[in-house]
């Protein structure tokens, strides 16, 4: 028997100045009023259609109210009987427009895409030096939870640093049935120092944060990510290239390592740098992507 939905608890009260908009408001209230009344029923795959397609609708006013660019926003695509969900995490350096070719991709072939724009990473200037890996864990789980009520099996796929955040999400929920993991940020080009300064965690005292100079909160959910990697049970396609410059290539040959699972993949391609699905998405990974996960 599937699991009863989870009511959330309504919505606060925002303030006055909050760019938030009446219909934005409005579909807050119809998203949270639908959970509610379906609190006490089994989910169906058509209650839970309705309630992704009310998200849909909230997510769209609530970015345009805020003007965020049009490519930086939240993509959500969902449909009757589809053969698979899949979740698309950009990194800290990438945003939602980096994945919008994978997403089209996935849709066309009939499947459910949810591609979670993280507000505290990706393109908005600034706004990573206070980005916190927690928050964005607590997001993207709560974006599984609600796309494994229905629409086949559910599918997470990270770029950069939301592999990482993919990869913790695959060792916590028993929901998800396999993992992509695109130039995975497991092993950053930060210095020795940087690495021991994280992992006793002394970035916590303000002096070491000054002196990083950088977010040391993210270098800690890499560091977690990696400490995860072994509690992984379902299949990871891993592809990295070999000249990334954020990500150490070190990564993938670290999940060929710890990944238990014998239906897992690993590709490696010799160049395209950070920018893999730009290089080789069209060509290969969006392919390889829907075979892995058993869209045929």
């Amino acid at each position: 028997m599937p699991p009863k939905p989870v009511v959330p608890a309504a919505p606060e009260p925002m303030p006055a100045e909050s760019a938030v908009t009446p219909e934005a408001r409005a579909l807050a209230l119809t998203a949270w009023d639908l959970a509610r009344t379906r609190a006490d029923r089994e989910d169906t795959a058509r209650g839970q259609l309705m309630t992704l397609r009310t998200h849909q609708k909230l997510i769209a006013a609530f970015e345009a109210g805020r003007r965020i660019p049009e490519d930086d926003r939240t993509f959500l695509r969902v449909r009757e009987n589809a053969r698979g969900s899949f979740l698309l995490i950009h990194g800290m350096s990438t945003g939602p427009a980096d994945l919008r070719g994978l997403a089209k991709h996935l849709g066309d072939n009939e499947c459910n895409v949810w591609v979670l724009r993280l507000p505290e990473l990706g393109a908005v200037p600034g706004a990573v030096s206070h980005a916190s890996w927690e928050s964005s864990l607590l997001q993207a789980s709560q974006r599984c939870r609600m796309l494994s009520r229905g629409g086949g099996d559910l599918h997470v796929v990270g770029l950069g640093y939301g592999a990482a955040l993919a990869l913790q999400l695959a060792s916590r929920l028993d929901a998800i049935s396999s993992v992509v993991l695109l130039a995975p940020a497991l092993m950053p080009r930060v210095s020795a120092f940087q690495r021991q300064v994280v992992r006793f965690r002394l970035h916590r005292l303000g002096l070491f944060r000054r002196m990083l100079g950088l977010n040391v909160d993210l270098l800690e959910g890499m560091d977690a990510a990696r400490g995860s990697a072994g509690r992984v049970r379902v299949p990871v396609y891993a592809a990295q290239c070999d000249d990334d410059d954020r990500a150490s290539p070190a990564s993938l040959r670290f999940l060929q390592k710890k990944v238990g699972n014998r239906a897992s993949r690993f590709q490696v391609f010799p160049n395209g740098g950070h920018a893999i699905l730009a290089a080789h998405g069209e060509r290969v990974l969006y392919g390889e992507i829907l075979k892995f996960c058993g869209i045929r």
